[in-house]
Formats: structure tokens, C-alpha cells, sequence
């Protein structure tokens, strides 16, 4: 078994800090009618923070992959939920006991609403601060909060906009789904444009098969296929699904291709 220092994690974890987010909820409950305005700061800032989760290790491999419990609680209706605290303080007015023991790590927004996403994940949400604020966020909460971060950033010029496109030409199309037939190495892909100011592109979200590595893929496919196909004007850019805007982008929509 690899070696984990636990003091390290739980050093970094203690200095998780959210100042502008505690700013917000303390808005929050106070405002009966929550303005625009707020929704968005709300919106940008959770999205942007990083929380402690308190955790039990279990092994950790070779390879550094931690398997680890995530500490939850229940409901009344027995709706079991992640446990995130925005400050270690904040942590340690809930803890009774066993504080020495306790193991906690950082853990992002994007990371949580990832886990919570999984097909079988057993949980209903995300209890922020649960015995103080009591933030409760569930699947469709978090995608329209993470949705609204991705428009104020497209909005700033600071993300690109993806729209689906609606004639794909059959000689694009057919050497990508022949290369990628060839390779077994996509489940499916989404052909789509992506725009950030006056820049245009062809944009192609694949959803790889477990186990592949992106870079090692993109390197290959552009060789491969792309670098033959592509048009200068607007040129081609390969994004995983994994990435949280590319997920979303192709939310409810077709692939192009599917893995037979």
C-alpha cells in the first residue's frame, strides 16, 4: 500500500476558507426576494469554492487512487446526503468527539456535484454546513447553479459558447466515425461549434471508453484523422465529456457517433 500522509490532507483542508460564500448566505436567508444580482454572486462564488468533507480512508493503491467512505446524513425522510463544511471552525461546532481521529479532505464544488452525478450514487444532495447554514442542494440544483456559472463566464468572454450543429456534412463525419470504428476507443461524440468572440471552431465531444487517456487519444485522433480533414477557418478542437461544460453542452442531445 502507497503512503498517505493524513496530517498533510488534513493540514491543507483546515485552510479551506469561504468568507464571500458565508457573505452570501448570510443574503441569502436574510432577503425574502433574492434579487438577480445575488443569484449570480451565489452562483459564482459556490461554484468556485472548495469545501472540507469529512472522509474514512480505506486503502489507497500503487497508483495513489484513494478508496475512501465520504461521511453523509440522513434526513427525516431518510434521504441520505454529502456532508460539506466551508471552514474548518465551522467543522469543529458539530464534532462532539474523536476530533484527533478525524480525517477530512478539500474537495471542490465540480468534485461533489461529479460524485453526486454518478448513475449509482446513493445520495440525494449536498449538505452544506448542515447543523449551521443548511444548504441543501440536490442533482437539478446544482446542474441550474453550475449552468448559470458557465453563462456568466460566456457572457464575460472568459468561456467559449458551444452550440449543437445543425447540418454535419457526411465528409466530415464519415472519416471520424471510420477512425473511431478503427480505434475503439469512443463510446460516443457530439459534433459541435464553439465560439468565444470573434474566434470559431469545430468542436468534437468524445465520451472515451474507461481507462483511455485523453491526451494520449487527442494526440493520435488529430494525427490520425483531423490534421487531413480540418478547415482553416474553423479549425478543430477535441474536448473529453468529463469536462463539466462539455457534459452540459451535450446534455439531451444526439451523438453523431455511438460505439456499436
Amino acid at each position: 500500500m502507497a503512503d498517505i500522509d493524513i496530517a498533510l490532507l488534513q493540514k491543507k483542508a483546515r485552510e479551506v476558507k469561504n468568507p464571500e460564500l458565508l457573505a452570501v448566505f448570510k443574503e441569502l436567508k436574510e432577503s425574502e426576494n433574492p434579487t438577480e444580482e445575488l443569484h449570480r454572486r451565489y452562483a459564482a462564488t459556490i461554484t468556485t469554492a472548495s469545501f472540507i468533507v469529512p472522509v474514512n480512508i480505506k486503502n489507497v493503491e500503487q497508483d495513489g487512487r484513494v478508496t475512501m467512505d465520504i461521511s453523509h446524513l440522513k434526513n427525516k425522510q431518510g434521504d441520505a446526503f454529502f456532508m460539506a463544511f466551508t471552514d474548518y471552525e465551522t467543522l469543529l461546532k458539530d464534532v462532539k468527539s474523536n476530533v484527533d481521529k478525524l480525517q477530512i479532505i478539500g474537495l471542490t464544488f465540480g468534485d461533489l456535484v461529479k460524485m453526486l452525478e454518478e448513475e449509482n450514487c446513493p445520495m440525494k444532495g449536498i449538505a452544506i454546513n448542515p447543523f449551521t447554514d443548511n444548504i441543501a442542494i440536490g442533482p437539478a440544483q446544482a446542474h441550474a447553479i453550475t449552468t448559470l456559472a458557465i453563462q456568466m463566464k460566456v457572457e464575460s468572454g472568459e468561456m467559449a459558447v458551444i452550440n449543437e450543429l445543425p447540418d454535419i456534412p457526411f465528409e466530415i463525419t464519415a472519416p471520424i466515425e471510420r477512425y473511431f470504428d478503427r480505434c475503439g476507443k469512443v463510446k460516443k461524440a457530439y459534433l459541435m461549434s464553439l465560439k468565444r468572440k470573434d474566434e470559431k471552431q469545430k468542436l468534437i465531444i468524445v465520451d472515451l471508453v474507461d481507462g483511455v487517456d485523453f491526451s494520449e487519444f487527442a494526440k493520435d485522433f488529430a494525427d490520425g484523422v483531423l490534421n487531413e480533414i480540418e478547415d482553416e477557418k474553423e479549425p478543430f478542437m477535441v474536448m473529453p465529456i468529463t469536462e463539466q461544460a462539455a457534459a452540459i453542452s451535450v446534455k439531451e442531445k444526439v451523438p453523431f457517433y455511438v460505439k456499436l
